[in-house]
């Protein structure tokens, strides 16, 4: 009888810690999607698409600005007449002076994606407040004028950051096709221009990361990705044209061809 009993209550004592096991991974899972969500988050408005009729896309390249490949990926875009929206490192700005001067004269937009690319979730409203606008500082020196964009290094952010970027009236630029790393990484280039060619359409704001050394992958995919789009009769745009052009479509005033 003991022991039926005994065995009763550690079947119990068992199933209340797989419920608060299971309980736990549920509650980490649902807590790294808002983390990492590009979707939404808990102030403001996270652009991840823009919803447009026509046909244009934005290409955004974070991170750097690297001596190693800039002027490389500088010139593969000045050969296809292609704008894109640098999502920039604000100490790599400060670092680099020439290369975001380099940036600014093909036509490129300057974005902020932090000063020391630090994940901005677990750190103190100043300390958030400060990576944002020494990056803005730094990209203003460099010529940058109107409103500055913002990318969260890692997509990452909680409660401080969110706050701060709807506070001041802007929106978190996160994409909707990342080809690098969804729907797993790779490293092979063919793979990487499929996918950004397969997840393109209209509006659509598309993530790379080709300055890294380490990213040859991306690097080799960059030209095929271009005259993919263009071959497919999209136009390339800045983030800050491409929610430019949504405005007007939204407001029924006809947009400038693009």
């Amino acid at each position: 009888m003991e022991y039926r009993r005994g065995m009763r209550i550690a079947a119990t004592i068992l199933l209340a810690v797989i419920v608060v096991l299971g309980g736990a991974a549920v509650a980490a899972g649902a807590f790294r999607e808002l983390v990492k969500s590009r979707r939404w988050h808990l102030f403001g408005r996270a652009v991840r698409r823009v919803p447009t009729t026509r046909p244009v896309v934005a290409l955004t390249l974070d991170d750097g600005p690297y001596p190693q490949h800039c002027r490389e990926i500088l010139q593969i875009l000045e050969q296809r007449r292609a704008p894109a929206t640098f999502f920039l490192v604000g100490r790599d700005v400060d670092a680099h002076p020439d290369l975001v001067a380099a940036i600014r004269a093909g036509g490129h937009e300057l974005a902020n994606h932090g000063y020391t690319h630090r994940r901005l979730v677990f750190m103190r409203g100043a300390a958030i407040r400060a990576e944002v606008e020494r990056t803005d500082e730094a990209l203003r020196r460099a010529g940058q004028t109107g409103p500055v964009l913002f990318r969260p290094p890692c997509c990452a952010k909680l409660f401080g950051l969110p706050r701060l970027l709807h506070r001041t009236g802007r929106p978190m630029i996160t994409w909707d096709v990342e080809p690098e790393t969804y729907p797993a990484a790779t490293t092979d280039a063919a793979t990487i221009v499929e996918r950004a060619l397969a997840g393109a359409r209209p509006g659509s704001i598309i993530l790379l990361h080709p300055m890294d050394s380490a990213n040859t992958a991306a690097r080799a995919a960059l030209p095929a990705i271009v005259d993919g789009l263009l071959e497919r009769g999209f136009t390339l745009v800045t983030v800050s044209e491409l929610l430019a052009g949504a405005g007007r479509e939204h407001s029924g005033q006809v947009p400038r061809p693009a």
